[in-house]
């Protein structure tokens, strides 16, 4: 039988997994009010932002995501942070 006592490594790993699999799925998460847009695209441009920056704090990207430069200048023209992950 399970143990009933939890282990805070275990449960860790699986809210990782989950908010992970949330923002892979495009789901905006943020502890602080912090607006985030969370894309999934391979392969982010101008056109894959446009109408989406309005508000945003943060964008994040998978970490094997190409970033254009493009984006790069835009979201430093706005603060907007880049999170790759």
């Amino acid at each position: 039988m399970a143990s009933q006592h939890s282990d805070p490594e275990l449960f860790e790993r699986i809210v990782q997994e989950v908010i992970r699999r949330l923002v892979a799925g495009g789901v905006t998460v943020g502890a602080t009010g912090n607006k985030q847009l969370a894309l999934s695209e391979r392969v982010i441009t101008l056109a894959t932002l446009d109408g989406k920056l309005d508000g945003v704090e943060t964008v994040s990207v998978q970490k094997r995501a190409v970033v254009t430069p493009a984006v790069k200048d835009e979201l430093n023209r706005r603060s907007i942070r880049l999170v790759l992950g």
